[in-house]
C-alpha cells in the first residue's frame, strides 16, 4: 500500500533520523509517529503534515505526492501545455489574438467549469486563453480577466498536484491586478495567492497576504473581504490560533452579499459552513464538523466543487469519531461521484481509505475501500 506514511518512513531513514528523534522536531508523540508509518492512523491535519515535513526538511508535497501519479491520464495530460503557457506568455506588447469579448467570456466560462469539477476540459482550455489575454494586456477589461484566469488556472493546477505551478498562475494574476492598479481586483489576486501558498504549506505567509489585502480591499467588494476574512480563519487554525472571531466577521459579511458567486469565490452562508467545518476538523472537533455538515444539505452549497469537499469533509469527521467505515466510504463515494480528481487527489481521503484497507475490519467495506484505493492508484500492481 502506497500510504503517506510509508512515504514519511522513507524520508525519515533517508534523514538518518530515529523514530523519536523525527516525532520531537516534529512536536508530536514517538507513538503517534509510529502509528502513521505503519498506517495505523491516518493523518487528519493540514498541521500535522506540514509539522512532520519541517521537522525531515522537505516540501509537503514531498509528503503527499508530486503530481507525476496517475489519477485522471486526459485531466493530468493538460498540465504541460499550462505551464508552457505561464512561462512563454509575459506582458510586452505583441500582435492581438483573439477578439477580448470572446475571451472575456472563455474566461468566464472556464472558471465555472472548474467549480463543475469539468477538470480536464477546463485545463484544455486555459492555455490558448492564457496565452490570448497576455496579447491584450493594454486593456483593463483584459488584465480583469487575466487575474479571474490565473485564480481558475491556480486552483485547478493545485488540485492535479503541481502547486509550484499553482504559485505561478496566482502570482501572475498578481502582476495583472498591479498593472491594473484597482485594490478590489489586487484584494481578490490576493486570495489566489493565499491558497497557492496554502498549498505549498505556507499557512502562516497566505495568512499574512490575506491581512494584507484586508487592508485594501473596498468596502463594496463585500465577496473578496468575506473569502480573504475565511482565509484567514482557516490559516489561523493551522498555526494554532483562535479562528472564531474571523468566522464570526464571515458570517455577518455574507448577509449583505448579492451575488456570492460572482467572482467565483461562492462567499455564501452554506459555504461558510463549510469553511467553519475545515477549521473544526484543523482542531480536532469531530463533532463540532459532524454537527456543522448535518446542518446544510450539499444542495445548498450549489456547484459540485464545494459539494465534493462538503461530502470529504463530512467523511472526516466521521472518521475521527470513529463512525463505521460503512459511514464514511458512503461519502467518500459520493464525493468521488461528483469529483473524481479531487476526490483521489485529496491527502486526508488517501490516508483514511489507505488505513481502511490496511485495517480491513469488515470484508464488505475493505472491497469498496479497495475500489477507491485502486482508483486512487493506492494499491500496488500484481
Amino acid at each position: 500500500m502506497n500510504t503517506i506514511g510509508a512515504t514519511i518512513r522513507r524520508l525519515r531513514r533517508w534523514r538518518g533520523l530515529t523514530i523519536e528523534q523525527a516525532a520531537g522536531l516534529a512536536g508530536i508523540t514517538k507513538g503517534y509517529l509510529s502509528k502513521i508509518e505503519n498506517g495505523r492512523v491516518a493523518v487528519d491535519k493540514r498541521s500535522t503534515l506540514v509539522a512532520i515535513a519541517d521537522a525531515l526538511r522537505v516540501s509537503l508535497v514531498d509528503i503527499t505526492g508530486d503530481g507525476l501519479e496517475i489519477r485522471d491520464p486526459e485531466a493530468d495530460s493538460t498540465v504541460p501545455a499550462i505551464r508552457a503557457a505561464l512561462l512563454d506568455s509575459d506582458f510586452d506588447d505583441s500582435p492581438a489574438r483573439g477578439e477580448l469579448s470572446a475571451l472575456v467570456a472563455e474566461a468566464q466560462l472556464v472558471a465555472a467549469m472548474r467549480q463543475a469539477n469539468q477538470v480536464a476540459e477546463t485545463g484544455r482550455r486555459l492555455p490558448p486563453l492564457i496565452t490570448a489575454l497576455h496579447t491584450h494586456t493594454r486593456q483593463a477589461e483584459a488584465l480583469r480577466a487575466l487575474v479571474s484566469v490565473a485564480h481558475t488556472t491556480s486552483l485547478l493546477v493545485k488540485g492535479l498536484g503541481a502547486p509550484d505551478l499553482a504559485w505561478i498562475a496566482a502570482d501572475r494574476g498578481h502582476e495583472a491586478a498591479e498593472r491594473l492598479g484597482d485594490p478590489h481586483w489586487i484584494a481578490l489576486a490576493a486570495f489566489a495567492r493565499t491558497q497557492a501558498h496554502a498549498g505549498l504549506g505556507a499557512h502562516r505567509r497566505a495568512g499574512t497576504i490575506a491581512r494584507n489585502a484586508l487592508e485594501i480591499v473596498p468596502d463594496d467588494a463585500v465577496d473578496v473581504r468575506g473569502a480573504l476574512t475565511l482565509t484567514t480563519a482557516l490559516t489561523d487554525s493551522v498555526v494554532g490560533s483562535d479562528p472564531s472571531a474571523a468566522l464570526d466577521e464571515a458570517e455577518g459579511l455574507v448577509a449583505h452579499v448579492e451575488d456570492g458567486n460572482r467572482h467565483h469565490l461562492l462567499f455564501t452562508a452554506p459555504n461558510v459552513v463549510l469553511w467553519r467545518m475545515a477549521t473544526a476538523l484543523e482542531q480536532g472537533d469531530y463533532a463540532r464538523a459532524a454537527t456543522l455538515a448535518e446542518s446544510i444539505h450539499p444542495t445548498e452549497l450549489e456547484i459540485n466543487s464545494r459539494r465534493t469537499t462538503y461530502f470529504i469533509d463530512y467523511a472526516r469527521a466521521l472518521w475521527g469519531l470513529r463512525r463505521p467505515d460503512e459511514e464514511v466510504v458512503a461519502l467518500l463515494t459520493q464525493a468521488e461521484k461528483l469529483g473524481p480528481v479531487r476526490t483521489r487527489s485529496n491527502a486526508f481521503v488517501r490516508e483514511i481509505v489507505s488505513t481502511m484497507v490496511e485495517r480491513a475490519r469488515h470484508q464488505a467495506v475493505a472491497r469498496e475501500a479497495r475500489g477507491l484505493a485502486s482508483r486512487m492508484g493506492l494499491l500496488k500492481a500484481g
